[in-house]
């Protein structure tokens, strides 16, 4: 990491900034969503079943996003119903948007002093960015859930990969951050929890990392990043005790 306070700070979103509490209440609508999309294609089928098939469905979206395949919503929706045999486009278009829009029924809440982190680092003039890899909920879900949580407003540039096409550690999702913040690579922090995709992603485009692990502890035997910290105390000690 350069000595020098950076330029321009980016942001992992989830485990990073935000975190979820409870999933149930996001996973039952999604199940309800299915079978009665089932049901409307001359299907009935059980809540057990609909159930195994969306965790087949997002295994598989797990899947590709660990070989750098985005994919989200639509496609979970459009797999879900294949897999209970009733395939068919229109309806598959309308169960993702179901799909999406129950993520705003997920319990969702900030780290500890994420807030404050933002805050300080706008203080200081430094740049802020978000690139956040997306699975059933997409930018357009997840920018309510931030601003729900009080930090939207500080993320001048929001990149997620359900719009960027691709997910981290593509060098798409930093360059569609890092261009709108006027920033060269090599005078901005990555900040995230995963090392498969936010310090190999942050590292390929020259940024400097560092890792997270409030929420999460990433213990792979991929490269760690340029610094690791307990938590968002840590973080801005570290990017902001510098010239």
């Amino acid at each position: 990491m350069t000595r020098r306070r950076p330029g321009a700070v980016t942001f992992d979103c989830w485990n990073t900034l935000i975190r979820d509490r409870d999933l149930a209440a996001s996973g039952a609508l999604r199940v309800e969503a299915l079978v009665e999309a089932a049901r409307g294609l001359g299907r009935e089928v059980s809540s057990d079943a609909a159930a195994a098939a969306i965790r087949a469905a997002h295994e598989r979206h797990l899947a590709l996003w660990s070989r750098g395949v985005g994919s989200g919503s639509p496609e979970m929706a459009a797999w879900a119903l294949a897999a209970l045999e009733v395939a068919d486009a229109s309806a598959a278009a309308r169960l993702g948007a179901r799909f999406e829009e129950a993520g705003l029924a997920s319990e969702v809440e900030a780290l500890a002093g994420a807030g404050d982190t933002l805050e300080q680092l706008a203080g200081h003039g430094v740049r802020i960015g978000l690139v956040c890899d997306t699975g059933f909920s997409g930018g357009r879900i997840v920018r309510r859930l931030l601003e729900h949580a009080g930090l939207l407003r500080y993320l001048e540039v929001q990149v997620f990969s359900n719009e960027v096409g691709v997910p981290k550690p593509h060098r798409r999702m930093f360059e569609a951050a890092l261009t709108p913040l006027g920033t060269a690579a090599s005078a901005a922090v990555h900040v995230g929890d995963l090392r498969s995709t936010d310090v190999a992603g942050g590292r390929a485009m020259g940024m400097g990392t560092v890792r997270i692990r409030a929420a999460f502890d990433d213990r792979s035997a991929l490269p760690d990043a340029d610094a690791v910290v307990e938590a968002h105390a840590d973080l801005i000690a570290l990017l902001l005790e510098r010239p």
